[in-house]
């Protein structure tokens, strides 16, 4: 589905799950190089920005867990940089891009412009999504980070290691976005002038600040994961040594029953008719003892 709109007298075109004939009609209205065509019709693997007949063809992949709308945490925009718009093709319903054509529609009416071009305003919005992604981690956190201190901690081994994981994803992720703008500054400039490698510049900023948040965030799971291995150590010490503590007891109280069940002829209390309440007396006696010494050097 192809959505056309116009922004600051610029034209930004908007291609949802591309077919060929709506990509045959991109090349004949926008003059759009066939090999750059070729490219939208599948997702491309590998995040990259290359230069076309004065127009510059940019991969960007972008990480989403709480708003994908897909079972990949893996979501593709295509964008080819011309001097009058912007092209935008991706494969999946994309909320910074749907929050974008809103801004749009609100800047129209409240005849706000902005003079930056429109690829930098779209990856502005995208970036601002990919805050609220790492808020939303951090929300994640928390909550692991409460339920550690109320006694979870065996289960809190597991989604530790999927927030851990869902982090290592979205580094993974972002971390190439550096080598794109970096070119894309350089190519920018020498189509369409040193305000474009600015604006790359600024855009390169934001995407060392969204660095420096995951690898906050990333302690921050280190230290929980640090905290509740500790947490769950001394719970598994402690169950150990109350069963120690058990056997101790118990240990005693099994060697006197042993040797009240030694057959033998001539045994103490042989022909007692309360011999039986005797031994167990015996027996209360010893394991009091038992726990009196354990208290007294403060195992329990």
């Amino acid at each position: 589905m192809i959505t056309t709109r116009s922004s600051m007298d610029q034209i930004w075109t908007d291609i949802n799950s591309p077919t060929k004939e709506e990509i045959d009609s991109l090349i004949l209205s926008q003059n759009i190089n066939p090999i750059i065509a070729k490219d939208l019709l599948t997702p491309t693997p590998k995040q990259y920005a290359k230069e076309y007949d004065s127009a510059i063809y940019t991969v960007l992949h972008i990480p989403s867990f709480k708003h994908s709308h897909s079972d990949s945490l893996e979501q593709e925009i295509d964008f080819i940089i011309t001097e009058k718009g912007l092209v935008t093709t991706r494969y999946d319903s994309i909320d910074a891009l749907h929050q974008f054509a809103k801004q749009i529609e609100v800047n129209e009416i409240l005849n706000k412009t902005e003079h930056s071009h429109l690829f930098f305003s779209v990856m502005r919005k995208i970036y601002e999504f990919l805050f609220n992604e790492t808020d939303y981690i951090k929300d994640w956190i928390k909550e692991i980070e409460k339920n550690i201190f109320e006694g979870r901690e065996k289960d809190m081994v597991f989604s530790i290691s999927a927030a851990s994981r869902n982090l290592l994803s979205f580094k993974r992720i972002v971390d190439p976005h550096q080598r794109v703008l970096v070119s894309l500054g350089s190519i920018g400039k020498d189509i369409f002038g040193k305000n474009f490698e600015k604006e790359s510049q600024l855009l390169l900023e934001e995407w060392e600040r969204l660095l420096l948040e995951i690898k906050n965030i990333s302690d921050m799971l280190d230290e929980l994961r640090e905290t509740n291995n500790s947490m769950l150590s001394t719970k598994q010490n402690e169950i150990m040594k109350k069963l120690t503590i058990i056997g101790s007891v118990l240990l005693p109280l099994t060697i006197v029953s042993q040797v009240f069940g030694l057959s033998v002829i001539s045994f103490p209390l042989k022909n007692d008719p309360n011999a039986f309440w005797i031994i167990l007396a015996i027996m209360a006696f010893v394991m009091l003892c038992s726990l009196a010494f354990a208290r007294f050097k403060k195992w329990m």
